[in-house]
């Protein structure tokens, strides 16, 4: 099992080398030392501890910004004509991200041993996807990895680019509703029950909506351990749901129909679809494998059960866009631009167009998306913060009408 080790080493010119490398034993340290030029003046296991660092390197993902990055400083390196081991081992020293680190020390280690770097990378599918595994392969075969890594690179950066811009959309709407939600809970658990005795005591008759309002409380009050745990139950149970393969289709399509949502969701999709399955044929990936790279890379389940069947018609020598047509995931330009690809020999060409306008489409959408949600929620929290106001001032006010009258 490798362990993680601590070496101090010295060139004949005295310069200190100092880290940590992730290895199986003291003597592959030393190997890797030797290798770099330096001398071996120190070498032990360093005791892992639970501390702040260790639980936040545990927690860190791996992002497609770094993959990108990583892609970038890979081909920048491959074609100025360094070697591989040379290649990996000044990536492992410019990684910052913990993971990854120690992922690239294995795939090190791999190529060390005699290894290809796509099996190497293939080792760790939680780290590097199967898309990267797939172009590499391409690449190491074809001569042209520095050029692959390229692709790569812009591939991640591109999907970086449009997660960001959805997640930024998103982030606002959330809070929003997060915090409201919190207020009005707090003010229906903590703050009402203040007046309910104060309302008991006015000897009026109290309107529909603080009835309303005050029924609500008590229930909050009275159930919140039993509301919880439903929560939790139901949540758990739509979890469990949603991993078999027939509930998760239903529950897919159904998404897709949601009003603005459902369109966003679907054309986040067909971008996606389009770039990897681009990056993947112009990598040299035949179509069939590629498609089952993206499979892999999508979570929609009729996008998944399209691919199969795109799958099947090109094993048997028909084309793509027929079985992309018959299913309700691909719009009707999508599948008449890939038969016209398919015709014309410029596949890759005309998936890289569909991503390129799709992802336009969806910087467009995301940026209506967030114009018109803003007042939209600000209207909804007014209208619940004011009613939730009205009905707790309107005893008060029959009560001061009441005194007045007598």
């Amino acid at each position: 099992m490798a362990k993680t080790f601590f070496y101090q080493a010295k060139n004949r010119t005295g310069q200190l080398l100092i880290g940590t490398i992730l290895a199986d034993s003291e003597n592959a340290v030393a190997n890797y030392i030797r290798g770099k030029g330096y001398f071996v003046t120190k070498i032990k296991v360093q005791q892992e501890s639970l501390s702040l660092k260790t639980i936040s390197d545990n927690l860190t993902k791996v992002t497609i910004k770094d993959l990108a990055l990583l892609c970038r400083q890979f081909a920048t390196m491959v074609d100025a004509g360094l070697s591989m081991l040379s290649c990996l081992n000044i990536l492992i020293e410019q990684t910052y991200n913990a993971k990854l680190k120690a992922a690239l020390g294995q795939v090190y280690k791999k190529v060390q041993e005699g290894n290809t770097l796509s099996s190497a990378l293939n080792d760790h599918p939680n780290i590097f996807p199967s898309l990267m595994v797939s172009m590499v392969e391409a690449g190491e075969l074809g001569g042209v990895l520095d050029n692959v890594l390229n692709r790569l690179a812009v591939h991640f950066e591109k999907e970086h680019k449009m997660n960001e811009k959805v997640k930024s959309a998103l982030t606002y709407p959330v809070v929003v509703i997060g915090m409201a939600m919190i207020i009005v809970i707090f003010i229906l658990t903590f703050i009402l029950p203040t007046f309910t005795q104060m309302f008991a005591s006015m000897n009026v008759q109290l309107p529909p909506a603080t009835l309303a309002l005050l029924a609500v409380s008590t229930f909050l009050q009275d159930y919140w351990p039993a509301l919880f745990v439903l929560v939790i139950a139901v949540t758990y149970l739509l979890s469990i749901l949603s991993k078999r393969p027939q509930t998760k289709l239903i529950i897919d399509q159904a998404v897709l129909k949601v009003p603005i949502f459902g369109m966003l969701r679907r054309k986040i999709a067909i971008a996606r679809f389009s770039r990897t399955l681009g990056t993947l044929i112009r990598g040299g990936v035949p179509i069939i494998s590629a498609l089952d790279v993206v499979k892999k890379t999508t979570t929609n389940a009729g996008m998944i059960q399209a691919l199969k069947a795109a799958q099947t018609s090109i094993s048997e020598g028909l084309g793509l866009s027929t079985p992309l047509g018959a299913s309700n995931i691909f719009t009707a330009m999508v599948v008449q631009m890939v038969a016209v690809g398919e015709e014309t020999g410029e596949l890759d060409k005309m998936l890289d167009k569909i991503a390129d306008f799709y992802e336009s489409d969806v910087d467009d959408v995301v940026g209506r998306l967030s114009s018109l949600l803003e007042p939209i929620l600000i209207a909804v929290l007014g209208v619940i913060i004011g009613f939730m106001i009205i009905a707790i001032v309107l005893p008060m006010f029959d009560a001061v009408t009441s005194i007045g009258n007598m």
